[in-house]
């Protein structure tokens, strides 16, 4: 089958087009920078922001220092775990939110020092880490007053405080002993 020299130059100049609009991919970005990339799920729902600050969490006016890191958020918005460096007070920790924003469980580092912390309806309830090379357990109240210290000093010497002994209470005069 032999094409006119009209339709051949015309399958031609399709052919030479095509090729002509068919580029490359191009690679992609060597880098990208952002100050705040927010990732959604399948409903368009913001679940992970990393951000340098982060935004506050949702409920919350401000944060109280300028947090860098990784924000996850459940599917109403709320922030439920993090990864931050709060570099004003020098904190680094990941931490897992309640609801309502404040952090019921840290690890992280504090001044340079390993620490982690326990809350409860806003208040610490255990902490443990290392200070000054003295390694402690701190168990507090409901009130976050602290209740009991155990110690440990890099020299292995210990220390125990807030716990008491009581004995029974001696009986009254008068009365009979058991």
């Amino acid at each position: 089958m032999y094409l006119s020299s009209r339709a051949a130059t015309v399958v031609a100049a399709a052919l030479l087009t095509a090729c002509a609009g068919a580029r490359r991919a191009e690679a992609p970005p060597a880098a990208l920078t952002a100050r705040e990339l927010t990732i959604v799920d399948a409903q368009g729902r913001p679940r992970l922001r990393l951000g340098a600050p982060l935004p506050p969490p949702k409920g919350a006016e401000r944060r109280a220092v300028d947090a860098f890191g990784i924000q996850f958020m459940d599917s109403d918005g709320y922030e439920v775990a993090g990864l931050g460096m709060l570099e004003p007070v020098d904190i680094r920790g990941l931490c897992f939110d309640i609801k309502d924003a404040y952090e019921a469980m840290c690890v992280g580092l504090v001044k340079g020092e390993p620490s982690i912390t326990f809350r409860h309806d806003w208040k610490e309830r255990i902490t443990m880490g290392v200070e000054q090379g003295v390694a402690s357990i701190v168990l507090h109240d409901a009130q976050a007053s602290p209740r009991i210290r155990l110690e440990v000093d890099r020299d292995g010497k210990t220390r125990v405080e807030g716990v008491s002994t009581t004995s029974p209470t001696p009986p009254a005069s008068g009365s009979a002993a058991p």
